[in-house]
């Protein structure tokens, strides 16, 4: 029998990843998964109306949000928000909860795979070394900084001057490239892939 996985998506371009990518991987881990889609309305006091009432509809909830569109986040860094978020439901029910924050945003996947991205877009020679010298200068896909003009989204915008579309092509990208070549770049993602996949009880 499936065990049900809810995953609270940011949006679009993370529903679409979920639907399109996750969802069939995780199906072979034994997980039968739905998303509930917070429209890009993201912060602590949306998840509250939402999480606690959502946690008793499956075996385990999850989330996938960006650390850099996380509204009203204070002081808090990315981990500290995933132990805020279980603090918010029942504590009898805090077993289920297994939220992920992306660090910084679900574009930094992106990067984890810049040939597949620059052939996605139809780039050039130049956009490509573009994206390898951003990786030079930040170290790793997941440490593309959230700063106002230079989160991942942004980058990709201005180093593909404005054909990069989020919801059309990060996903996309994402499947074309698989989630073994993103999860080899991405370690913080790759994580919360394999706590998913271990719910299951199939890996």
């Amino acid at each position: 029998m499936k065990r049900r996985l809810g995953i609270c998506v940011e949006g679009m371009t993370e529903r679409i990843f979920v639907r399109d990518v996750l969802t069939p991987h995780l199906a072979g881990f034994g997980l039968w998964t739905n998303t509930l889609d917070l429209r890009g309305n993201v912060s602590l006091d949306r998840l509250a109306d939402i999480l606690p009432g959502a946690v008793g509809n499956f075996d385990y909830l999850s989330t996938l949000v960006d650390f850099y569109g996380f509204k009203r986040r204070g002081k808090h860094t990315v981990d500290s928000l995933e132990t805020a978020m279980v603090q918010l439901v029942s504590e009898h029910l805090r077993h289920r909860m297994l939220p992920y924050v992306q660090r910084y945003e679900f574009e930094a996947l992106l990067f984890a795979v810049p040939e597949n991205t620059v052939a996605a877009i139809h780039g050039s020679d130049r956009e490509l070394r573009a994206m390898f010298e951003v990786l030079r200068s930040c170290g790793d896909p997941e440490s593309i900084n959230d700063g106002l003009q230079t989160s991942p989204s942004h980058r990709l915008l201005e180093i593909f001057s404005g054909r990069f579309n989020k919801p059309t092509h990060g996903p996309a990208i994402v499947a074309a490239a698989g989630l073994t070549a993103i999860r080899a770049r991405c370690p913080r993602f790759d994580a919360w892939i394999a706590r998913l996949e271990a719910l299951g009880g199939q890996a």
